[in-house]
């Protein structure tokens, strides 16, 4: 099922989205996810598709996806990738989520899954060096992929769709209670995922 909200985040109250559609206040105590998801959300998908294949050169040292950064300089999973300006699509449709976020975005971490084999495994995105009250963006371009949440008992499960053209917002919150993955999907086709944060500006 697709979930969608026609509102900007800036906008809205505060709430979960719940698998079967249903809008509830994040202080309800249900087991899932606090994620507002947005399908659609970039206004062209397919011409982004187009444009990152053109702007993005991928490094493939990690086996399981290739990746790319833009933006102020970023660390992980032992990759360290200096400060990269964003090219033309990146920064376009990072203005596009900066819209739904209310808020703007100093890095664009991209992941190339080829086939429906390149995985991503559970884990939690750190805030250590992030704005606290910001958003982490995931935006999914290409097939679509399941992304899966479990609870820190790893008992509660809740997954959903990122749609083509699709948008994610995750806040701190989540992160601190949920682990999430993209698992192995051998009918799944070739996807690109921009995940966008707001790291804190040194004053």
């Amino acid at each position: 099922m697709v979930l969608a909200c026609s509102y900007p985040v800036a906008n809205a109250n505060p709430c979960v989205l719940l698998r079967s559609g249903l809008l509830l206040p994040m202080e309800l105590p249900v087991s899932v996810p606090t994620v507002r998801y947005f399908a659609p959300a970039i206004s062209d998908p397919d011409a982004a598709l187009a444009g990152l294949d053109r702007e993005v050169r991928w490094n493939r040292t990690m086996r399981a996806r290739a990746t790319a950064s833009f933006g102020r300089p970023y660390n992980y999973s032992g990759q360290s990738y200096p400060a990269v300006a964003m090219p033309p699509t990146v920064r376009s449709i990072c203005d596009e989520v900066a819209s739904y976020a209310g808020h703007d975005f100093n890095n664009c971490l991209c992941n190339l899954y080829d086939t429906g084999l390149n995985t991503m495994g559970f884990h939690r995105d750190s805030y250590e060096e992030l704005e606290p009250s910001s958003w982490i963006a995931i935006v999914s371009i290409g097939a679509p992929r399941p992304l899966v949440f479990r609870g820190r008992d790893r008992a509660l499960r809740a997954s959903y769709t990122l749609e083509h053209g699709s948008l994610l917002l995750m806040d701190r919150a989540t992160q601190d209670a949920w682990e999430h993955a993209v698992p192995r999907d051998p009918r799944a086709g070739r996807r690109i995922s921009l995940t966008f944060r707001q790291f804190a500006v040194a004053s």
